[in-house]
């Protein structure tokens, strides 16, 4: 019983996770219709734009915004994963409180494991500016 427990466990456990979370980051751009790159490829997308980045596993991403005309702008977004639990070292009572928390609910013991993912930043505007605006300053020399 205890091996077959222990060939079932890691199957149980995979039921009990809850996956949520937005894989997408919205690129918009002052002015609009600019191009935009994923980590140095071009994508078919102009702002606004929402683009899929990945999921639970998804990667820091840079991401580009050129225009013809104006200075490209390049903006870096970070994928954060979370793991969460409920917590069940809460739900030990004593003499005056129940051994079970009312604020329980079913989802908590049905899926007592959450992973959520998000890129930050969520929502991503840049504003471009015509190109020879920005020159490098004289050297002191």
């Amino acid at each position: 019983m205890q091996r077959l427990l222990s060939l079932l466990l890691p199957l149980l456990m995979g039921s009990c996770v809850w996956f949520e979370g937005d894989s997408r980051v919205f690129v918009s751009s002052d002015p609009q219709g600019a191009q935009i790159w994923i980590d140095g490829e071009l994508t078919p997308h102009t702002t606004p734009a929402k683009l899929e980045l990945g999921g639970v596993f998804g990667n820091t991403h840079t991401i580009q915004v050129g225009k013809k005309g104006f200075e490209t702008e390049t903006r870096l977004v970070t994928h954060y994963t979370q793991l969460d639990t409920t917590k069940i070292n809460e739900w030990v009572g004593d003499s005056n409180t129940l051994p079970f928390p009312t604020w329980a609910t079913f989802d908590d013991l049905l899926f007592p494991w959450k992973v959520t993912w998000v890129y930050v930043p969520h929502n991503l505007h840049v504003k471009l500016f015509p190109e020879g605006t920005f020159r490098p300053l004289p050297s002191s020399e």
